[in-house]
């Protein structure tokens, strides 16, 4: 298999994985993922990413304040998902056990007074992060709810200055999700060549 055929499996078979086993992560593994994220574009390379990796001896505080935030985008998902209420419960339910993750990454940015470029950074560096950790074996995913209790979060994990983008629970997957369909491709793209 050529690098192309290579990244391009890995991206279509990376999922959003809610469910892990009780397993460790390896510390070499969550290094090299991040060491790749850090890799990720930045605008005017600033790289002003900040990672904090959290296990779960740690994480007891934290499913408190994160499982609060599911109230926050609780009537996001009730309008989405009002056909599929088994959806909504099950977000509750990794909101408040996180899928039993080993390991969740805390995704902040250091501001430099370009909010909109800092967030995109950062969010370059979460795909990579997500990438690493499928080629590696690893289920991760990229919840965006809980910044919603960032003063709380921020406070538990003794973050000043830095703003939350993203928690990221990692682990190895207890279930592989389905593919999920993709939308028309050809309503997303215009052609101007």
């Amino acid at each position: 298999m050529d690098c192309f055929e290579c990244l391009e499996k890995i991206i279509k078979d990376r999922r959003s994985h809610r469910f892990f086993l009780e397993k460790p992560v390896e510390r070499e593994k969550i290094e090299k993922i991040l060491e790749l994220a850090m890799w990720a574009p930045s605008a005017m390379n600033r790289q002003q990413w900040f990672f904090v990796v959290v296990g779960k001896e740690k994480m007891a505080t934290l499913k408190e304040v994160i499982a609060k935030s599911y109230n926050s985008i609780l009537s996001r998902l009730q309008k989405f998902f009002a056909e599929n209420p088994k959806v909504i419960s099950l977000t509750e339910q990794f909101f408040k056990t996180l899928g039993n993750a080993p390991v969740v990454i805390f995704v902040y940015y250091t501001p430099t007074g370009d909010d909109f470029a800092d967030l995109q950074s950062a969010c370059a560096a979460i795909q990579n992060l997500l990438l690493s950790a499928h080629a590696l074996g690893l289920g991760a995913c990229w919840m965006t709810g809980p910044v919603h209790m960032e003063r709380e979060i921020n406070e538990a994990l003794g973050i000043q200055d830095k703003k939350l983008v993203a928690v990221i629970p990692l682990g190895y997957p207890a279930k592989k999700p389905p593919i999920p369909p993709r939308r028309d491709s050809e309503k997303k793209v215009i052609w101007m060549l």
